[in-house]
């Protein structure tokens, strides 16, 4: 039943869809735009049992090898079917709402999620402020919110366990030139839901500094947050994230990123402090064909298990390893564009975890890969 109200869904959203595109030709303004991902993957144990089942190259959807030593998994996955609507009322004002449907989420139980939905008005002072309130992307780190837009299949093990993808709240952001923008937001939390459980909003701040040519470009963007995330409104998560994007040339990028996070444990005095990083390497090899190789790391020096602010059916899952540890993460990908819009990767990954006060490390190889079509 619930896969037959899924499929009536999709047949309207996809009704929906040609009749807006009507309707945009005729002058209506509706911008309509999307993704279509679909994954294949295998995980397996290789070797001793991981302590949590935080490793494997697609856990932040549950594709992980189960937690005992040589245990495989292998599925096929439907990341998720992407709408994306925009209007513009007059210069100033704007309206967008991303939506996303899919039968692969963690929770199992939201098919359809709404990563954005929310309005922008620009105020004509300076060089232009642009206030924006409802539901957003964080912009916080190296990887993008929408898996189709990566050059590997997986996501880093940072983004998918320290960094927050989408808050709501509201958004102040000023260019001071053509170069360098930054934003201040307040939002209700840190954890990447839409529900608040605090008396005390979260605050945050982006700041990206660009150069180069359309195409070519080159970033560097500096991320701080803090939120109280708990009921008792203290203490204080906090988040910082510095990462940058470099167009060494015309066929190479390389991609780097640090981040801290620190959080309470409930009824401890102790804070879980994270420290990650991830550096990657993205080649060219013709205007159709190239290939990624990355590495990562998360480190946590607490007790992580009571992890206050993470919400895993969302976007995050639990961070670290039983009572702290470490893990790594190695991707190689490669990445064929069949057509305008379609595109075929296929990465080969290995995660390493290491529970602290432990002497064994797993490692989980893995094999996946992903067809997205962006419209």
């Amino acid at each position: 039943m619930r896969k037959l109200l899924a499929l009536a869904v999709l047949t309207v959203a996809a009704t929906s869809l040609v009749a807006a595109n009507v309707r945009a030709e005729e002058g209506s303004g509706l911008e309509i735009s999307g993704n279509i991902t679909n994954i294949g993957a295998w995980s397996k144990t290789l070797k001793n049992t991981p302590t949590t089942g935080t490793l494997g190259i697609l856990n932040d959807y549950g594709l992980r090898a189960a937690d005992t030593k040589n245990s495989s998994q292998f599925g096929f996955y439907n990341d998720q079917v992407e709408l994306d609507l925009a209007k513009s009322f007059g210069e100033n004002i704007r309206a967008r709402a991303d939506i996303d449907f899919s039968g692969s989420r963690a929770s199992g139980t939201t098919p359809t999620v709404i990563e954005q939905a929310y309005v922008t008005a620009n105020i004509p002072a300076g060089n232009g402020w642009e206030l924006l309130v409802g539901r957003f992307n964080s912009g916080i780190g190296l990887d993008p919110v929408d898996r189709s837009e990566l050059s590997t299949v997986s996501f880093s093990n940072v983004h998918r366990t320290l960094l927050p993808h989408n808050l709501l709240g509201a958004r102040l952001g000023y260019n001071f030139n053509e170069a360098t923008r930054a934003e201040f937001y307040v939002v209700n939390n840190l954890a990447d839901k839409a529900t608040s459980g605090t008396q005390v909003p979260g605050l945050g701040a982006n700041v990206v500094y660009s150069w180069g040519e359309e195409g070519n470009s080159s970033w560097v963007k500096l991320n701080a947050a803090a939120s109280p995330e708990t009921t008792s409104n203290k203490p204080w998560s906090m988040l910082a994230d510095l990462s940058a994007s470099l167009a060494v040339n015309e066929a190479l990028k390389v991609g780097l990123e640090g981040a801290y996070r620190q959080d309470p444990i409930t009824g401890s005095a102790n804070d879980d402090r994270h420290f990650g990083g991830q550096a990657k390497a993205t080649y060219a090899f013709s205007d159709v064909w190239d290939g990624t190789l990355r590495y990562s790391i998360v480190h946590s020096r607490q007790e992580v298990a009571s992890l206050i602010g993470v919400n895993a059916g969302t976007s995050l899952t639990t961070v670290g390893y039983g009572s702290g540890g470490t893990s790594h993460q190695i991707s190689l990908a490669t990445g064929y564009s069949i057509a305008d819009g379609a595109r075929l990767v296929i990465e080969g990954n290995l995660d390493m975890g290491k529970s602290r006060g432990t002497t064994t490390t797993s490692y989980v190889p893995g094999v996946a890969g992903m067809f997205a079509y962006s419209f």
